[in-house]
């Protein structure tokens, strides 16, 4: 049992470090705090690829620090740069500082209060002196990694107005799960709603669900701006819950360790989230695979899968730094019955009509398909909430 579980540590240890597209760390403002700030041995000898020369510090305002980096005695610190942040945000010994890497040179910084361990509320709306990146230094909606908190609102100062950004775009940069995410699906039984089938099926796309034909002859499922995973305030989105049977940890590993098996440096691999295949369906692509494979701008891309092939749209936000699939995603993800933790791997595979194409390879946990149950909207009036069964 002991083996077992060092063995599971080690297989846990491995995936984050070497598949995670965002990892963490945090650090105490100690001693000469001020000056420089050391990032942690084991954090810079197990990152992918070596940090450059100078990286970009964002912290919770949305706001930017450019900061370079100075090896001393073996131990990499945040340095010149350093002292800026740590002045525009009124840092103090004993402050916890939590850094977000997303792999492409820039940090996300969150900043608790070390004496009471609570976040510094006055961090959201700090100001830089001189031009920014934002047109006014402020920015009025961020998005906080799933798992927290979706949405933070920062009020805008007394006469000031910001430009308003998207409302939300969700990243699920984790494309990986971790050993305590995959336990709590295992360990415990899943809560779900019981309905009725009313014996219809849903079709599969937006609006009609029609199909068209491609030049080569396959077929493209058609979409709309109604599939756009960007929410609107007080705006809600189709949801979906599964069907599928509990699934065990042995399938879970097997579905991911075969997706490794068959991925190459061309490739990208993400294991399904909540976000991806049940709601807002949103697949983060990270930066620099989308740089050396696609474009960083808007643009129609084609997903194909054996014999069919979707048309979807690939949206890069350049002031957040990410982009995803987002219109059409949600056909290929219902039209293919992809469920959480099922893996997909993508390949560019050329153009078509001027547009890239990417293989995707699945790899499910479980073989057998379940039809998912569509959740409507509640109805005014106080009417109850409707559920519909649907064949993806």
């Amino acid at each position: 049992m002991g083996e077992t579980c060092k063995d599971w540590s080690k297989w846990a240890e491995d995936i984050y470090w070497t598949h995670f597209q965002t990892i963490h760390f945090s650090q105490y403002l100690l001693g000469d705090y001020d000056r420089q700030l050391a990032i942690p041995k084991k954090f810079v000898d197990n990152l992918k690829k070596k940090l450059p020369q100078s990286v970009t510090l964002k912290g919770p305002s949305g706001l930017t620090w450019d900061v370079e980096l100075k090896t001393i005695d073996d131990t990499l610190f945040f340095n010149h740069g350093w002292q800026e942040f740590v002045k525009d945000h009124s840092l103090e010994e004993t402050d916890l500082l939590v850094f977000r890497y997303n792999g492409w040179s820039q940090f996300d910084v969150l900043i608790f209060d070390g004496k009471n361990l609570c976040e510094k509320g006055a961090s959201y709306f700090v100001r830089k002196c001189g031009p920014t990146e934002h047109d006014n230094g402020c920015l009025t909606k961020k998005k906080i990694r799933e798992g927290s908190i979706d949405d933070v609102h920062t009020p805008l100062d007394d006469g000031v107005r910001c430009p308003s950004p998207l409302n939300y775009v969700s990243d699920d940069s984790a494309t990986v799960p971790s050993e305590q995410y995959i336990i709590s699906l295992v360990g415990n039984k899943r809560t779900r709603r019981s309905a009725k089938s009313v014996g219809r099926k849903e079709p599969a796309t937006c609006g009609e669900g029609m199909k068209s034909t491609a030049s080569d002859g396959k077929p493209l499922n058609t979409y709309d701006a109604e599939c756009s995973p960007i929410i609107k305030n007080g705006a809600q989105g189709q949801q979906y819950v599964s069907n599928r049977r509990l699934v065990t940890e042995d399938e879970i590993k097997d579905a991911l360790l075969l997706a490794q098996a068959a991925s190459s440096d061309d490739t990208y691999l993400a294991v399904m989230r909540p976000t991806h295949v049940y709601k807002k369906f949103f697949l983060y692509i990270p930066l620099e695979w989308a740089a050396n494979h696609l474009s960083l701008e808007n643009q129609e891309i084609y997903l194909r899968f054996k014999n069919d092939t979707w048309r979807a749209r690939y949206n890069h936000n350049q002031a957040r730094g990410y982009g995803g699939i987002t219109s059409g995603w949600k056909h290929f993800v219902i039209d293919n019955n992809l469920e959480e933790l099922d893996v997909c791997l993508f390949k560019p595979a050329g153009q078509m009509d001027g547009s890239t194409i990417l293989d995707v390879s699945i790899f499910r946990v479980v073989q057998e398909i379940s039809p998912r149950t569509l959740l409507t909207p509640p109805r005014r009036r106080g009417r109850r909430n409707s559920i519909k069964s649907t064949e993806a």
